[in-house]
């Protein structure tokens, strides 16, 4: 996937170095700038700049706007990125404690841009309510890639995919750090929205990719971290630590969650892997210290109401399955899911739930179709302290809920440590094992390796960290303003280099 964005700054071939001093001077090098150039913007603090980008570059051949040192370009007040042209590269930049009033801190409205290197800090308004993402993608192939997101503390996710025309899109190898938790819907990290979001058949898709991310305490709203309402999805290779809220196929088909690794370490509110929706993929995941494992969901049944009472939820605009009504279910049900080869360890809920929200708000909401023609297998769930392994909802064989007969799931080599099994309906393909007596926590997780800080986001960022710069980084109510450049450091680490010599 990583090689759909393989026309960055590697194939460059320079045209001209455009040197920038000033806010004054930018709009004229932008509009004479073209493929190939390389935009440089001093280092110091910019205030207020629209850095509006309407000419790009061309393929292999990228229009860079990159800081002069990467990270000393720090922009405040107002100011924000807008990508309107293809073939963007932008590289260095740091966005520190300002805000806008609506719309995005970042824009990519046109294709195969890159934002890389760059850090979005603590860039909120005075009212939480005052609602805008950090970034935001309106168009094809555009990426994210090492970039750094502290402190986001009002409404809205922080990445955010249109519904429409978006496609193609990536946040890769970036890092989200101490995003305040408030109880407000709508405050994910990553929420990825196109063909899908409205239970719409799966021949189309966003197919965006979050790949090689690590969130640490990134709280948020607490209830999704990431969020697909779309299909052909990649979540892939992230790390999770210690924050509230779960990864979840929120709707959407032919997703793929695959080799994540969620450390929940007893965080209140830390949770593990949600799904709805058919034909996805959850595989090769390591959950552990969460409130819950996997929450396999019900789905609603929205094709007639059951009762006088339902209060179907209508989309505007929704297609596809829900054509002409506009009815959309609130889960979709969950059908042809793969759940294969996932280790579960050290959960304080089950592991794993089918059916999870069955018949919950009955009747206003119809959730009543359970899971089916499913494959469980080859997951491994280990509980220390014992338990309930696995979990799940048995349909109500009552009128109306009899004329629902789910098909079969089908489970197989999944093996229980020092938990148990209770969800009869289950029957077969479980094997028990009693917790060995030299079992270890760290030996069960060998094969999993976390992502850490050093893993991950801006070259420069990891640089500051090591010299303490970022030292109140770990606290989200604080940020140490950078008293020292990276062309300091340089200075230090010569000077100290030959006082050695």
């Amino acid at each position: 996937m990583i090689g759909l964005f393989a026309f960055g700054a590697a194939h460059v071939l320079h045209a001209r170095d455009i040197r920038v001093a000033n806010r004054a001077a930018l709009t004229a090098a932008l509009v004479s700038a073209g493929a190939g150039d390389v935009v440089i913007l001093a280092k110091g603090k910019w205030h207020d700049v629209e850095l509006k980008i309407t000419q790009g570059g061309a393929e292999g051949r990228p229009l860079v706007i990159r800081a002069e040192v990467p990270g000393e370009t720090i922009l405040g007040g107002t100011s924000r990125l807008e990508i309107n042209a293809p073939y963007v590269t932008v590289d260095g930049l740091f966005f520190y404690k300002g805000a806008i009033a609506k719309g995005s801190v970042v824009a990519f409205n046109s294709h195969h841009g890159i934002v890389s290197n760059t850090a979005i800090v603590d860039y909120n308004p005075v009212d939480f309510a005052t609602e805008y993402y950090w970034v935001y993608f309106s168009g094809d192939y555009n990426l994210i890639d090492r970039c750094y997101f502290k402190g986001k503390n009002n409404a809205h996710p922080l990445i955010g995919n249109a519904i429409k025309d978006s496609r193609h899109n990536g946040v890769v190898n970036s890092y989200f750090k101490n995003i305040p938790y408030h109880a407000a819907n709508g405050r994910e990290n990553i929420r990825v929205w196109g063909t899908g979001k409205f239970d719409t058949p799966a021949d189309d898709g966003a197919y965006f990719t979050i790949q090689g991310n690590l969130f640490d305490k990134a709280d948020g709203e607490g209830t999704e971290i990431v969020s697909l309402k779309s299909n052909h999805n990649k979540l892939i290779g992230n790390t999770v630590l210690g924050t509230r809220g779960c990864l979840n196929i929120r709707r959407g088909d032919y997703n793929l969650v695959q080799g994540n690794i969620i450390l929940g370490a007893g965080v209140v509110g830390a949770q593990g892997l949600r799904m709805s929706g058919s034909h996805n993929t959850v595989t090769g995941n390591y959950v552990s210290g969460c409130e819950f494992g996997i929450r396999v969901s019900a789905g609603e049944y929205v094709a007639k109401a059951l009762t006088a009472d339902f209060a179907p939820s209508i989309k505007d605009g929704a297609k596809g399955k829900t054509d002409l009504t506009g009815i959309v279910p609130t889960y979709p049900q969950v059908t042809h899911l793969q759940l294969r080869n996932n280790t579960l360890v050290g959960n304080t809920g089950a592991d794993l739930e089918m059916g999870f929200l069955y018949k919950r708000k009955w009747p206003a909401s119809q959730l009543v179709l359970m899971p089916e023609h499913c494959v469980i297998e080859g997951n491994r769930f280990v509980r220390p302290k014992g338990g309930d392994s696995i979990i799940g909802s048995v349909p109500d064989t009552e009128a109306p809920f009899n004329q629902f007969k789910p098909g079969p799931n089908r489970y197989a080599g999944n093996v229980l440590v020092g938990g148990k099994n209770a969800f009869a309906p289950a029957g077969g393909g479980y094997t028990s094992e009693p917790l060995p007596g030299a079992w270890s926590e760290v030996k069960e997780r060998a094969a999993f390796k976390p992502l850490t800080a050093a893993d991950v986001g801006p070259a420069w960022v990891i640089a500051f960290r090591k010299a303490g710069i970022f030292a109140m980084e770990n606290d989200p109510s604080c940020y140490r303003t950078p008293a020292h450049t990276a062309s300091a450091l340089q200075e230090k680490a010569h000077k100290k280099k030959k006082s050695r010599d």
